[in-house]
């Protein structure tokens, strides 16, 4: 049995009773109580089973065409809650936003199945917020303004379900959220948008839940968070908890999405907190964390029970902290707790793979989301439009089939083929990326106006670094026969897959950067990759960009001063990058920004899109377009139209790119590796050395701890190499 209790003194009603049923007798008071916590984290709004990468407690990993979705994730949760009702379902990270079926619904697509979940508490991710402060406030916040949704909003909004967002209907706890003046009345500036925490009562032990969101939106498209101001919410935590163990809270849970090095360091600063749950950085957590002041441990595991350094460390009021990756996992944290403490713990990362059947009516309620995305008995697939802030002006969207992006075809359109292993499974580069890279700059290149030794030498394809985005498996993974979810076979692109890798929506435009502009940029990234200040570890990965650029860089000895960077050289088209020399960059501009921002780079002039004759028809001839607007983009809520009504999208382009491959086929040998070098710049001649791993856990894609010179990181406390 579990009691939600609210915060004292709070405004909002919080305080309602949720029993699980009948279930297992709780355990006599002197041997304490078995509590079960449930992570679902960064689902990303995969609603089907799809392919998949699971990792191993070998270190090796396997490959599933069937795994993850909510169906199956529903099936492992009510089992667990079966074994032990004592438990909660905790939900962290981006949910709404990564799929086709969510861009074009702004989320609405993927609420019914959640709110189905009863989810006990939910912190949002960075992307929740991606659809803009209108829809996110309507969607999560219990109390305060939900100003109306503008008419581009109503337009995606209203055509899923009717009027208006989908709601939550479980609650969405942040404590470093605030409302901000202007566009909100003065009253509310600086009052919290949703409540900091719940409080439960599980087997007779009080739980705390704080919330911590996304600390990186502002760092992203400024249409995200008009209204809205975050912090880091380390100055928030003391507080919180002296309130809620006042309370009675005996344990203490953080559920927060800033990211796997930044949780390590809330483990370390804050004693009080029990249990960290993890997401952001889609780092699969096989073994927990045990962090102190001055030690973090990972657990083994494939042992049943911790070992004696790791019982050592809880009696030192170690934090457990853990994450999962995706809805490809399903966290699962039994705690034995006594008199408010935790005297041990077993963690399972449990793998939702090809093996776990599907809850009938979760798979109900996705079947009814993926409806209008796939051909019915007539053949025939509804419209979708997604139109940006703007593109609206004076509160009428008219013809809504003519700008904006438009979905028309069915998703499980097959629109190519790959060779190779196409997967975001790297912090440095990766096919993926390389692949997208190439895309935007050969469709852009008939359109730069150059010579084409020209070309070669002034014009590059850049991508942002997303962690999100489903595998496609080939041959050399799975075998040609092997059965996926959607009914593809083995090697298959389809569109469903391109909408994976970029279910974001900034239109392809073309500026022009100076190579010092162009690598100061790429610096700023590498740094927030690898920043020994865990605070400062921010965004993504590094970014992917086309094959006739190379780079060397220096993870370990750099940066060593002021004056030298982690990038020890650039070449384009074999020819050191130069820093006075304008370049002609394809890239995606994210929608309300400066127009002097392509991508991650910045100080770019004469920013141009690309824009389709022909909105329904990717193959239809582009041309470069002029910005609508290049000023005044974002006054108040007021959002411009920058980009043409009929810009291209990444899928557009991606689909034309496919097109012009012998076959539609994606090769080994046009994307390979390579096109960035880790060196050592302290030796002659900057010989090649791997990249960086952690220490922490070797398995993980980006070092928690950072890389470069141990003097960066005196922030950064040692690690124990040696698990338990």
């Amino acid at each position: 049995m579990k009691t939600l209790m609210k915060p004292s003194g709070a405004r909002w009603a919080l305080g309602i009773c949720m029993a699980f049923g009948l279930g297992m007798q709780s355990v006599q008071a002197h041997k304490g109580s078995e509590i079960t916590l449930i992570q679902l984290a960064d689902t990303h709004g995969n609603l089907m089973p799809h392919a998949g990468i699971i990792k191993q407690p070998d270190g090796t990993e396997r490959y599933v065409t069937r795994g993850g979705g909510l169906a199956k994730l529903k099936t492992l949760v009510d089992e667990i809650r079966e074994e032990n009702p004592n438990s909660l379902l905790l939900a962290v990270g981006d949910s709404t936003h990564g799929t086709a079926e969510t861009l074009f619904t702004v989320g609405d697509a993927i609420m019914p199945a959640l709110n189905a979940f009863g989810i006990d508490a939910f912190t949002p991710g960075n992307w929740d917020f991606g659809y803009g402060p209108a829809v996110f406030r309507n969607r999560f916040a219990t109390f305060g303004p939900r100003p109306p949704l503008p008419p581009n909003i109503r337009v995606m909004a209203d055509a899923y379900d009717g009027p208006g967002v989908t709601a939550a209907t479980f609650p969405t706890i942040a404590a470093n959220l605030y409302n901000v003046s202007p566009p909100l009345p003065p009253q509310l500036h600086h009052k919290r948008v949703l409540p900091p925490y719940r409080l439960f009562d599980v087997a007779g032990e009080r739980i705390a839940v704080i919330g911590i969101t996304a600390a990186i939106v502002p760092q992203q498209s400024r249409v995200f968070n008009i209204g809205l101001r975050f912090t880091q919410g380390t100055e928030e935590l003391p507080g919180l908890i002296e309130e809620v163990k006042q309370q009675g809270a005996g344990l203490i849970v953080v559920l927060s999405e800033l990211g796997l090095a930044q949780n390590i360091q809330i483990g370390r600063e804050f004693p009080e907190v029990d249990v960290v749950f993890s997401a952001h950085t889609h780092e699969v957590t096989l073994g927990a964390l045990l962090v102190t002041r001055d030690r973090v441990l990972r657990t083994d595991p494939t042992r049943e029970r911790i070992g004696h350094r790791a019982r050592h460390l809880l009696a030192r009021n170690a934090a457990i902290v853990v994450e999962t990756g995706e809805d490809l996992y399903l966290g699962r944290l039994d705690l034995k707790v006594r008199n408010g403490r935790i005297r041990d713990f077993r963690w399972r990362a449990i793998p939702v793979d090809d093996s776990v059947p599907e809850d009938p009516e979760m798979a109900a309620l996705v079947a009814d989301a993926e409806e209008p995305f796939v051909a019915g008995e007539d053949g025939i697939v509804e419209r979708h439009s997604f139109l940006p802030g703007g593109f609206c002006p004076g509160g009428s969207c008219g013809d809504v089939t003519s700008k904006g992006i438009q979905l028309v075809d069915d998703l499980d359109t097959v629109v190519g083929y790959t060779d190779v292993l196409l997967a975001r499974h790297d912090d440095l580069e990766n096919v993926v990326n390389n692949f997208i890279a190439d895309a935007l700059r050969e469709v852009a290149l008939p359109l730069a106006g150059m010579e084409p030794q020209w070309a070669t030498l002034h014009v590059l394809g850049m991508t942002n670094g997303f962690r999100f985005g489903t595998p496609i498996l080939s041959v050399n993974e799975v075998p040609a026969d092997a059965v996926f979810a959607d009914g593809r076979r083995t090697g298959e692109i389809t569109l469903r897959d391109l909408f994976s890798l970029f279910p974001i929506a900034p239109a392809v435009a073309v500026a022009e950067f100076s190579g010092k502009s162009i690598v100061d940029s790429l610096e700023g990234v590498l740094d927030a990759v690898y920043h020994r200040n865990p605070f400062l570890q921010r965004g993504g990965w590094y970014l992917g960009f086309s094959s006739n650029m190379h780079q060397l860089i220096d993870l370990d000895n750099r940066p060593f001063s002021s004056s030298g960077g982690r990038i020890v050289a650039t070449h384009v088209a074999g020819v050191p990058i130069d820093d006075s020399r304008r370049y002609v960059l394809a890239s995606c501009y994210p929608h309300g920004d400066s127009v002097s921002r392509n991508c991650r780079t910045f100080g770019g002039t004469g920013l141009k899109f690309l824009t389709l004759a022909d909105p329904d028809d990717y193959a239809s001839p582009i041309y470069l377009s002029e910005p609508v607007n290049t000023e005044g983009l974002v006054q108040g809520p007021r959002v411009k139209q920058v980009a043409p009504d009929t810009f291209v999208h990444a899928t557009h382009l991606l689909r034309r790119y496919l097109d012009s491959l012998p076959g539609r086929r994606v090769t080994a040998d046009l994307y390979a590796l390579g096109r960035v070098q880790t060196v050592d710049s302290t030796r002659p001649g900057n010989p090649p050395v791997p990249a960086p791993v952690s220490a922490i856990d070797p398995t993980f894609i980006q070092p928690p701890e950072g890389a470069g010179p141990d003097f960066f990181g005196r922030i950064s406390l040692p690690v124990r190499k040696r698990h338990d």
